[in-house]
């Protein structure tokens, strides 16, 4: 874990909120598919639990095409096929503590 987190404004939110909620063990920008190069938002490496921010849906941005949705679905199953358990928000839904809340509740649920 940086000392000080990174990425967008969603991004360093969800990272201080795991701080202040004593979750110290994450890593943001995880590269979990080398050669691929895939990331994940935020990740707790040692239970195989992500979290993705899907802030671009709504403004055009690269989550938004047909070739990065097909992207984003083969990252989806490599995860899935990799164990790994994702959850998905809206920068909206990191603000208002919902990825956080479903962060300690799938750790709570793989510990």
């Amino acid at each position: 874990m940086r000392l000080k987190p990174i990425g967008n404004e969603a991004e360093q939110v969800l990272a201080f909120q795991c701080l202040e909620d004593g979750i110290k063990d994450f890593e943001q920008e995880y590269v979990f598919a080398p050669p691929r190069k895939f990331r994940l938002d935020l990740a707790v490496v040692s239970q195989k639990v992500g979290i993705e921010i899907c802030g671009g849906l709504w403004h055009g941005h690269a989550h938004s095409t047909p070739l990065m949705i097909l992207r984003d679905y083969e990252k989806g199953n490599l995860l899935t096929l990799e164990g790994w358990r994702v959850l998905r928000y809206t920068p909206e839904q990191v603000r208002k503590g919902e990825a956080i809340e479903g962060l300690k509740a799938l750790l709570v649920l793989y510990s």
